[in-house]
């Protein structure tokens, strides 16, 4: 068994180092032409970005970017809670995970939940 465990963290760590070493996608830098374009399109709007709704573009960023984190941090939990044949730890990740890609997915839905909740409560 212990051998079985540590093959599968090797090939997981050569499977790292492969993707680590692997030559990264084309650049996402902005060529001369593109930057004088944003500085000019900045400046066009009095010096400054918009900032309006910068909340909400920020929960949206986070609800694209946290949803697959949690996913990938989850799925080394649960992993580990397999290879060590704890179920209660298992069943404790998958509950958590759901819960917060619930709240990263639909917050809108919690807010509807709470609400009714408390209306039936109070």
């Amino acid at each position: 068994m212990k051998r079985r465990i540590a093959v599968t963290i090797g090939g997981v760590v050569l499977l790292l180092a492969a993707f680590a070493a692997a030559e990264p996608a084309a650049s996402g830098a902005l060529g001369p032409a593109s930057a004088e374009a944003a500085v000019n399109k900045s400046l066009g709007q009095g010096g400054g970005a918009e900032v309006s709704g910068a909340g909400d573009r920020l929960g949206g960023l986070l609800s694209k970017i946290g949803a697959p984190v949690v996913i990938a941090v989850a799925g080394f939990f649960l992993l580990g809670a397999l290879a060590s044949r704890n179920i209660g730890a298992s069943v404790g990740v998958v509950l958590i995970t759901l819960v917060a890609l619930i709240f990263l997915v639909s917050p809108d839905s919690i807010e509807s939940l709470s609400k009714g909740l408390a209306e039936t409560v109070f």
